[in-house]
């Protein structure tokens, strides 16, 4: 279940798990801006090191570690741990995030799913790194899907796409936040052309 406070929205269920979720709104400004981003990462999540991809909604996901902290990795837009303390990073502003947790193996993944991206498969392939590369089953598995253009707002319907690919590969619990990026507190590029983002964060904490 998702929830609002200080300004951003969180899902309640991973963060009992010990996951911290975490999706700004534009009252907190514009996240492509370093200064905002380093104030709400130490304020919330006591770190300013965090690891994003280039995004070029493309379906390629990475695997990382705190050696590739600080970087922001090319040609990406996913990434997956099982490391703690690891901070990850989407920026969006109507594309879906799509947070992922292995409840029993303890991995948590982060993905920028757009019209492009889900056309590709990216939700999928996500899932099925997690099954391929650490043994995940699909049902130990948690996913959450944040603020993104609704189908009411947009010719296309993201979370429906999304949705579809996480059931195919055995998903049963999905949390769809229904926030529109459009129509609420956030940043919309199908709106108003904007080259300014909310963030989405994820970390292991426990």
């Amino acid at each position: 279940m998702w929830k609002f406070k200080n300004g951003f929205y969180y899902e309640e269920d991973l963060e009992k798990e010990g996951v911290k979720v975490f999706s700004s709104t534009a009252t907190l400004g514009d996240m492509k801006d370093e200064k905002n981003r380093k104030n709400l990462l130490e304020k919330y999540f006591g770190s300013d090191t965090i690891i994003f991809g280039e995004q070029v909604h493309g379906d390629n996901i990475k695997i990382v570690t705190g050696n590739d902290a600080g970087k922001v990795l090319p040609q990406t837009d996913g990434l997956i741990t099982r490391e703690k303390g690891i901070i990850l990073a989407v920026f969006t502003a109507d594309c879906l995030p799509v947070f992922i947790f292995d409840k029993v193996k303890k991995i948590i993944g982060l993905v920028h799913a757009g019209r492009a991206g889900l056309s590709k498969f990216i939700v999928s392939k996500a899932i099925n790194m997690f099954v391929k590369n650490f043994g995940s089953k699909p049902l130990d598995i948690h996913t959450a899907i944040g603020p993104h253009i609704c189908k009411q707002c947009y010719n296309v319907n993201l979370d429906a796409m999304a949705e579809e690919q996480l059931k195919k590969t055995g998903i049963t619990d999905i949390s769809n936040s229904k926030l529109c990026t459009y129509t609420g507190d956030f940043f919309s590029y199908r709106k108003t052309k904007t080259s300014k983002r909310i963030i989405s964060l994820m970390m292991l904490s426990a």
